[in-house]
């Protein structure tokens, strides 16, 4: 079969989409490192204190259930061999 040189545009989408996501996350994962860093503080212990408040705003406004799905996703991902 001959390659196609039509994107998809749902593809397309979701793969830019992506990028954004990527880079947003990339440009606040720095931003917290450069503040840890700067206030002498430990990585790990915001990155935990973060996740945790992330967490805790989620089951503020979504409920207990979104969070544990929130989090079960996260450990999914964690546990799947893409990772």
């Amino acid at each position: 079969m001959a390659n196609s040189n039509i994107i998809n545009l749902a593809d397309f989408r979701e793969d830019n989409e992506q990028m954004q996501i990527d880079d947003i996350s990339a440009q606040a994962f720095l931003f917290l490192q450069e503040q840890a860093q700067e206030h002498n503080l430990s990585m790990r212990k915001l990155l935990l204190e973060h996740l945790t408040g992330i967490a805790s705003v989620v089951k503020a406004v979504e409920g207990l259930d979104e969070a544990q799905n929130w989090l079960a996703n996260i450990s999914a991902e964690l546990n799947s061999a893409a990772f």
